[in-house]
């Protein structure tokens, strides 16, 4: 995963995932935010401003997961 991604990042992908796999769009995503997870191939623009998770989203967020759970 990306060193540059601040646990604020990784909730907000959080967040569009759930909202990518309900089908539906996400809460308003900060500028800045939006901006850095397009940057890194996270999520793509998906509608009217809206955003969906990107596969590699998905592998940041599991890989992710999985750190966390060692972690505990």
């Amino acid at each position: 995963m990306n060193p540059d991604l601040t646990p604020g990042d990784i909730d907000w992908l959080r967040k569009i995932r759930a909202a990518t796999d309900a089908k539906r769009d996400p809460p308003p995503v900060p500028g800045e935010i939006a901006g850095k997870l397009c940057t890194f191939g996270l999520v793509t623009p998906s509608g009217i401003g809206g955003l969906a998770i990107a596969d590699r989203g998905r592998e940041a967020l599991l890989e992710q997961d999985m750190r966390d759970a060692e972690d505990r």
